[in-house]
């Protein structure tokens, strides 16, 4: 295999715009494909702009089939030929990206691990971007999801390029290799989500009710967040939803040869963020609807307990609401005061495989979101977000409200409530901070 462009004269911008791949064939003529960059857009959701393009390799042969970048790839010998034709493709998106006159946004390169740790054997990356004038700030290195054996070098690699004043980028992460210890030893300025996970969102409620969560925790790693692989209006409303930074995806814009105007975006993300805002005041309308008849009771069921009421007589008009599971109380030391009062309609419920961690007078819950909020803020009801209880099979959320009891002791009254019928269609999402 020959590369003809592979180390041209890269000071020269104004040079054609594609380059060569000639792949030799066994027992017949070479095969030569003509390279080109596409580059799609990443937009920044604050900015509702393009703030970055990711460089798309595209070839055609001699009678005008289009191949993509893995079927290029896939022509070159395992080895020396595919690591060369791999920096071939880096320097001619980043010939044609100068080419293009974009002076501020990120070029993001996607880089293999195995290519990434070999890079020192097939000239300086760093020359090349000063050959092209391009300044190492503006390069995103992504590293594309692939088992790698040796981290170690892996790391040591990344740190070669964050040196040089690039920006590191994990892709596709949540697919195979691309996971939490990958950003823990990397990282990473920006965590792409992978694609198949920004599909599930629409169409699983467990999937959408994770994502907001996961986006906080890369957010917690020092990393922004780019949603790729977005195709339609409710997967964008999804990433929004859950605060990720930046989103990419043919529903903004397909990758292309040019670079669309700044403002191409600017009404479509004017519409989601007016159709995002309209669709959370309905949704925290509903909820606070459903909890209405819940909050009352339970402040009937506090005030009644902390002028001295018995506890199990004092939750009974709770009990009966239809989401109600359970009543607990628990002290100001966060260790249950009796045992649990179960709703009539769950006391046949119980798990089996949970018996062990079945809740009694002493469990220690001082950790529990429920407590600690409440605890913190007397007098105000509080309320978590679904989560399994080792009461029950199902799904819960929790509401709770610390009071000072008859005896001067801070106490706090729970409510577990079955997610599932207490959401109704809106079972996708999470129902916390409705009560702010």
């Amino acid at each position: 295999m020959s590369l003809p462009g592979d180390a041209p004269n890269t000071t020269d911008l104004a040079r054609s715009p594609t380059d060569t791949l000639i792949v030799e064939t066994e027992g017949g003529p070479p095969s030569e494909f003509r390279l080109s960059s596409h580059f799609q857009p990443i937009f920044s959701l604050a900015h509702r702009r393009p703030v970055g393009y990711e460089g798309l390799i595209r070839g055609t042969d001699s009678h005008g089939k289009a191949y993509l970048a893995t079927e290029l790839l896939a022509k070159a010998p395992a080895g020396v030929a595919r690591m060369q034709l791999d920096r071939q493709c880096r320097a001619l998106h980043v010939r044609n990206f100068r080419r293009l006159g974009n002076g501020d946004s990120w070029l993001f390169l996607n880089v293999d691990p195995h290519i990434a740790v070999q890079g020192h054997r097939f000239g300086s990356f760093a020359q090349m971007l000063e050959d092209n004038g391009l300044p190492a700030h503006r390069v995103a290195v992504e590293l594309i999801e692939t088992p790698f054996e040796d981290e170690k070098r892996l790391v040591a690699a990344v740190e070669h390029y964050r040196k040089l004043g690039c920006l590191i980028v994990i892709d596709d992460f949540g697919a195979g290799y691309s996971n939490f210890d990958r950003i823990w030893q990397l990282r990473p300025d920006i965590v792409k989500i992978d694609r198949e996970m920004t599909r599930r969102v629409t169409v699983e409620p467990l999937a959408r009710r994770m994502f907001t969560g996961i986006i906080s925790v890369l957010h917690e790693a020092g990393a922004l967040v780019c949603v790729e692989g977005i195709e339609t209006e409710g997967e964008a409303l999804c990433a929004i939803d859950a605060h990720a930074d930046l989103m990419q995806g043919n529903y903004f814009a397909p990758a292309a040869s040019e670079l669309p105007p700044e403002n191409a975006r600017s009404e479509t993300f004017a519409r989601l963020i007016a159709g995002h805002r309209a669709d959370v005041a309905e949704f925290q309308k509903r909820q606070h609807a459903r909890l209405v008849p819940y909050l009352a009771s339970l402040k009937n069921a506090v005030q009644d307990v902390a002028l001295g009421a018995k506890f199990q007589p004092a939750v009974q008009g709770l009990l009966k609401l239809p989401s109600a599971q359970r009543c607990y109380l628990i002290g100001g030391d966060g260790l249950q005061i009796g045992a649990n009062v179960d709703a009539e309609s769950n006391a046949y419920s119980q798990d089996p495989r949970f018996e062990a961690v079945q809740p009694t007078a002493g469990t220690d819950w001082q950790t529990k979101d429920y407590f600690r909020r409440a605890i913190e803020a007397p007098g105000k009801a509080q309320i978590t977000r679904p989560y399994l209880s080792v009461t029950g099979p199902k799904l819960c959320v929790t509401l709770s409200f610390a009071f000072e009891a008859s005896d001067g002791s801070q106490q706090v009254l729970c409510l577990d409530l079955d997610f599932a019928a207490l959401a109704g269609e809106d079972v996708a999402f999470g129902v916390s901070n409705l009560l702010a």
